[in-house]
């Protein structure tokens, strides 16, 4: 089975499934990203072939509410002109491909080849997720006009697949018959070892426990000022308590920042709390290699989550054997067992925050078996094999379908001839 991963960035989310898959027999992989990774991937050597595309250089229109339906669709005509080439040289089974970001909108159509479409959220929902910053009018253009592309690409493939059921059940329910839940894989890193050398390695220096948050960005839909709030009420009970946050100050989910004027949501969270930059260890967001070790410096980390369909830094934190405290929201609840690996509160619950992470401190015994059952969570439900596995059975049914002439336009047409590069 030879097929194509298709994303615009590097590495991404099916970086390691492609490596896995590629590993079994009868499998081949292959990826196209944007060539503007050329530099990167030759760097790093990767297992399995890497093409490249490039979108032509025509201007947009300006309108932020069809910004994401131009961009998606002139980054599918590129992703399906360097696929048609692809496809004749060496031949393509199946695509797999990002759909928010216009990856599969016209393969199947255009070159009649089996497509699974990936799909995080299938809208703008982060921008909704606040009461405290609810959704305005260009927001709710914005998702309408994502949810279009989306669904359009859902629509013109045989399958899609969800990193959760949570998002699969946004979905409308005349499409959920062709979305199948599969969440990527991920490894248990070794052990810290000695966890106060690396504390200070990481410039985390005296005795006291370390709390973290971890995210790509320190933002609203991420519940920054919930963990804000409760480094406050812990602090009050553990003055030596250290802090670490790693994410870039920036929003990029949410609609927050149309409500702060110039203010970041790192500094609203701070001002709110009357705290300063000096009581939080901050560090921005790092490679792979480095968040991990910045996990396994934790006690405890906190993942107030408001809205998502997965979140990365959870699955990690469990798998570096971190005890996690989280929401009882969104995709969480499908990941967590309450009391067993981990966690459930409240959102918006900065003194559940604070007082669960207090108990966990002071509960050595409790602390250690949470650390336990989370990595045996990862290893038994959420390991890079059986995310591959899993990803192999839903290629599969998507060719079947595909065979079938299930849902499929593109049967019986004449196939798109392309002329030579």
């Amino acid at each position: 089975m030879n097929v194509v991963f298709v994303h615009p960035s590097y590495p991404n989310q099916f970086t390691g499934i492609a490596n896995a898959l590629s590993r079994k027999r009868g499998w081949e992989c292959a990826f196209l990203v944007d060539r503007a990774f050329t530099r990167q991937i030759r760097r790093d050597k990767p297992p399995v072939a890497y093409y490249g595309y490039g979108e032509e250089a025509s201007p947009l229109s300006g309108t932020y509410y069809t910004r994401c339906i131009e961009e998606g669709a002139r980054r599918g005509k590129a992703i399906v002109e360097a696929l048609a080439h692809i496809h004749a040289s060496t031949g393509i089974d199946a695509v797999v491909g990002h759909a928010s970001f216009g990856a599969t909108l016209f393969v199947r159509e255009i070159l009649a080849i089996p497509v699974v479409s990936y799909v995080e959220l299938p809208g703008y929902h982060p921008a909704f997720c606040r009461d405290e910053f609810p959704g305005r009018y260009p927001q709710s253009l914005m998702d309408v006009a994502l949810r279009s592309l989306i669904h359009s690409s859902v629509i013109h493939s045989d399958l899609c697949v969800v990193p959760s059921a949570y998002a699969r059940d946004l979905f409308p329910p005349e499409l959920r018959s062709k979305v199948r839940v599969r969440m990527e894989g991920f490894a248990l890193p070794p052990p810290a070892g000695d966890r106060e050398a690396l504390r200070r390695e990481l410039g985390i220096t005296g005795d006291g426990p370390v709390i973290g948050f971890a995210g790509r960005t320190l933002e609203a839909v991420r519940g920054f000022d919930v963990f804000v709030r409760a480094a406050g009420r812990i602090r009050a009970v553990r003055p030596d308590a250290h802090f670490l946050v790693v994410g870039d100050e920036a929003s990029i989910y949410g609609n927050e920042a149309s409500y702060l004027g110039d203010s970041s949501f790192k500094r609203h969270a701070l001002r709110q709390e009357g705290m300063a930059d000096e009581e939080f260890i901050f560090r921005p967001f790092v490679p792979y290699d480095q968040f991990v070790r910045y996990l396994q410096a934790m006690d405890v980390i906190l993942f107030p989550l408001f809205e998502g369909a997965a979140n990365w830094g959870l699955f990690e934190a469990m798998a570096a054997g971190v005890p996690v405290i989280a929401s009882r929201r969104c995709f969480i609840p499908e990941v967590i067992e309450d009391g067993c690996d981990g966690i459930l509160l409240d959102a918006a619950d900065a003194d559940g925050f604070a007082a669960a992470s207090l108990a966990l401190l002071e509960d050595s015994t409790r602390a250690e078996a949470m650390r336990r059952a989370g990595r045996q969570k990862i290893a038994r439900s959420f390991s890079m094999e059986r995310a591959a596995s899993g990803y192999a059975a839903i290629i599969r049914e998507a060719v079947r379908r595909h065979g079938s002439g299930a849902r499929n336009p593109c049967r019986g047409r004449q196939r798109v001839i392309w002329p030579a590069a």
